[in-house]
């Protein structure tokens, strides 16, 4: 499978997009909003990496999910479960945060839960929302791996279709059929039918891919102006998916140079994304020793030094120690 510098570099954006919204809303007390699209964009690229991972890697149900739960747990588990204990022994540092042992334990697991700190449907690591939806997402892609990839794409399409049909109609007020029912999820069949276009080899010429790209993030800069969030789905998915499909073209017309930097942060954008709201909210502490502008610019550095380093001292260790046996192929960091 060929590696796409694109997407790596659209995950690094897309990771910092989100410790831009953070930073600035704990800097300025009002968070420039368009940031936490980057899920958006992470969305995207996760349904079109699972449709080309299974491509050019055919592999079971079983491996598949074995891939994905060595790729995402540890690190998360590890994330939560810190942040549990310094909630314990530092109250004080999370002031807001009230402990549940039912509510920890629904985090470690995936399960939507309405947090007791706030009534919202987050986990412990308020950012593990969209690991709930990862994970579902991933549960219904192994079963689709049972099928060709014709049948796979329709299952997969109808299956999406009905849960937000579902959603639509659904007026209760369980949290797991309200979280996954929500038209979100619909940027994951959208990345899915981008990665079987260039499975096929039906992408368009590179001249579409540079205006794809920048009617995304033109539409970004019009949502960001006009201050519109809702419907989520269409005011950022549809952006997040021009933007990945641009990329995506461009990249499969032409190189795209290497820039290294920028492709670390790629690999590590998962430790960023976990670990930058621990990050930012311990240097909120020393908030007062710091200006505004000083204050961001330190959150925004920090979290990409310790998501580095959480991606090198932890993340990757983790993957490499529960690589598994021989037959079932250990996946990419960066997948």
């Amino acid at each position: 499978m060929p590696r796409l510098l694109s997407i790596q570099y659209l995950r690094a954006f897309a990771a910092f997009g989100v410790v831009i919204f953070h930073a600035q809303g704990l800097t300025y007390g009002k968070a420039l909003v368009i940031g936490s699209a980057g899920v958006d964009i992470f969305f995207v690229v996760s349904g079109f990496v699972m449709w080309t991972v299974s491509t050019y890697r055919p592999q079971t149900p079983a491996a598949f999910m074995v891939n994905r739960i060595v790729r995402i747990v540890p690190m998360y588990w590890l994330v939560t479960l810190l942040f549990v204990t310094a909630a314990i022994v530092f109250p004080a540092l999370f002031p807001r945060l009230v402990v549940s042992a039912t509510h920890t334990l629904a985090s470690l697991f995936f399960i939507p839960m309405r947090s007791p700190s706030n009534g919202e449907i987050w986990p412990v690591v308020v950012p593990g929302w969209t690991l709930n939806c990862e994970m579902f997402f991933y549960a219904i892609f192994a079963l689709a791996l049972f099928l060709d990839s014709s049948r796979r794409l329709v299952f997969l399409g109808v299956t999406f279709f009905v849960l937000i049909l579902v959603g639509r109609l659904y007026t209760g007020d369980n949290p797991s059929i309200t979280f996954y029912t929500d038209p979100i999820m619909l940027e994951f069949p959208a990345g899915i039918l981008l990665g079987r276009a260039f499975e096929q080899k039906r992408l368009p010429q590179i001249g579409w891919g540079y205006v794809s790209l920048a009617v995304g993030l033109l539409l970004f800069a019009a949502s960001a102006w006009l201050e519109v969030t809702s419907p989520r789905v269409v005011v950022w998915g549809i952006p997040a998916f021009l933007i990945v499909a641009g990329a995506v073209i461009i990249e499969k017309n032409r190189s795209v140079p290497l820039v290294p930097a920028v492709a670390l942060l790629g690999d590590a954008s998962y430790s960023i994304y976990l670990t930058h709201t621990l990050t930012i909210s311990a240097i909120g502490k020393f908030k007062a020793h710091f200006n505004p502008t000083t204050f961001f610019i330190a959150s925004l550095m920090l979290s990409g030094l310790i998501g580095v380093a959480a991606w090198r001292l932890a993340e990757r260790p983790f993957a490499e120690f529960l690589k598994p046996r021989p037959g079932v192929r250990q996946p990419h960091f960066a997948e």
